[in-house]
């Protein structure tokens, strides 16, 4: 689980039946919880838009401009 200064936050969000379907499917393939898929997927978005850094992305395996 990734932390912000070393503490979790509960965030709340809404998905469609079929994207949340999507997402069990995901997380059930790769042996792991929705909240992980969900994460991982954020992470990986704020790479690519440059919210993150190098070091980060490497991490996430993103390529790194």
């Amino acid at each position: 689980m990734y932390h912000v200064n070393g503490k979790a936050e509960v965030v709340h969000i809404r998905f469609s039946k079929r994207i949340r379907s999507l997402v069990k499917q995901i997380a059930q393939a790769r042996g792991v919880d929705e909240s992980d898929v969900i994460r991982h997927a954020v992470h990986e978005q704020l790479a690519r838009l440059n919210f993150l850094s190098d070091d980060e992305k490497k991490a996430l395996g993103v390529a790194v401009a």
